[in-house]
């Protein structure tokens, strides 16, 4: 293909920005995985995702009769709104100072966790089979 720009082709210069940003994001996790860590972004503490609850706080509503949205300090969290997938975790954190019991499980909104990139690491170096 002919180069266009001085670091692109010429068919990167006729996408959009949207879709250059999404062909640039494609590869990178946009939500937390069940098995993976995740930081809460209000307690800054890591968490283990143990699964996914439910496809939206909405569906979460339905369920279990509990608003995720405008729960505490969510309706100020930008990205936290009905269509987000809700997620079951549990504190890393076993210090018995901290307000969160170790092993007790909790619900979040996905726009509040954080996804540690933690399967990335292996890219960076070739570890050993297991």
């Amino acid at each position: 293909m002919t180069d266009g720009a001085i670091d692109a082709d010429w068919s990167d210069a006729e996408q959009d920005y949207r879709e250059q940003l999404a062909d640039a994001l494609a590869e990178v996790p946009q939500e937390p995985l069940a098995g993976g860590i995740a930081i809460d972004l209000v307690t800054r503490q890591a968490m283990y995702v143990r699964e996914r609850v439910a496809d939206s706080c909405a569906e979460y509503y339905d369920k279990e009769g509990f608003d995720l949205v405008t729960y505490k300090m969510h309706p100020w969290l930008p990205g936290i709104d009905p269509d987000n997938a809700v997620y079951e975790c549990v504190y890393l954190d076993g210090n018995p100072q901290n307000a969160h019991k170790p092993g007790r499980t909790y619900d979040f909104p996905a726009a509040r966790l954080l996804a540690v990139p933690v399967a990335m690491a292996w890219d960076a170096f070739d570890a050993p089979e297991v």
